[in-house]
């Protein structure tokens, strides 16, 4: 092949391999609006998973009110007009929240008043830009500032560290075993906030156990994460349409406590 040939052909190629750079970014992450992407791979062959990757200086968060409790993510009024929202609180058959819940400044009138409750992760974020944290000691009441609070349970990863099989033992069915499933966490900068979603009950997408959740979370980048609801509640809304594959026994988006959202400033 003539030498000019070789070097339209190369410049070519060069083109072509910067077009699917920017169309599939080397990371995997892909913007859905400023401080807010999102990411979708298959870690395992029996697995399918999503990511969403949140700034906390470019991108709100809330809590979806009591008001809307005992709704799908799609009938709450809160979350009409978010870029995003996914399924949060574990809860009871009247659609309480375990653990300390708080949204827009109040605490949830009720509760779920379980021993173990008072031991759960919780996410909490205040007014401030990037101003959200992950507990591990939760305290008995809010704080001063918190504009929300949401609890969840176990931990997944703890300064850093990922819990392990050893870990998944001691609550066999809801840890060690395959499920759908919803996680938070936060990076070491407490900037990014990471929400991960697990599609299962699919046939041979089956889902993770928690040690596999962990994992992901750290590879995310997460150094504080816990588990949030999942199964048949783990639901993620992208401006309002549903994007997680639901479990082949509840096909329709399930009812729950509240939502996490993510809105423009």
């Amino acid at each position: 092949m003539p030498r000019l040939h070789l070097h339209l052909l190369g410049l070519l190629l060069l083109f072509l391999a910067g077009c699917a750079s920017v169309a599939s970014p080397p990371d995997g992450w892909q913007p859905l609006a400023p401080g807010l992407a999102h990411r979708a791979w298959v870690p395992w062959p029996d697995s399918a998973v999503q990511a969403l990757r949140v700034d906390l200086a470019r991108v709100r968060v809330s809590l979806s009110p009591p008001a809307d409790a005992g709704q799908s993510l799609d009938q709450m009024a809160s979350s009409r007009g978010a870029l995003a929202s996914v399924n949060a609180s574990f809860f009871d058959r009247e659609f309480r929240p375990r653990g300390l819940t708080v949204s827009d400044g109040l605490p949830w009138p009720e509760l779920v008043k379980a021993p173990a409750a008072a031991q759960d992760p919780l996410l909490a974020c205040g007014d401030l830009p990037a101003r959200c944290v992950i507990r591990f000691d939760t305290p008995a009441a809010p704080e001063p500032g918190w504009r929300l609070a949401v609890s969840g349970t176990p931990w997944l990863v703890r300064d850093g560290q990922s819990r392990t099989a050893d870990d998944d033992a001691t609550c066999a069915y809801l840890c060690a075993h395959t499920h759908p499933r919803t996680a938070v966490g936060l990076d070491a900068s407490g900037r990014h906030l990471f929400l991960l979603l697990a599609a299962g009950r699919r046939g041979e997408v089956v889902g993770l156990t928690l040690t596999q959740t962990a994992a992901l979370m750290r590879e995310l980048g997460a150094v504080q994460a816990f588990n949030l609801d999942g199964g048949g509640s783990s639901t993620l809304l992208i401006a309002g349409e549903s994007r997680l594959p639901r479990p082949f026994n509840e096909p329709a988006l399930r009812r729950v406590a509240n939502a996490l959202q993510l809105l423009t400033p």
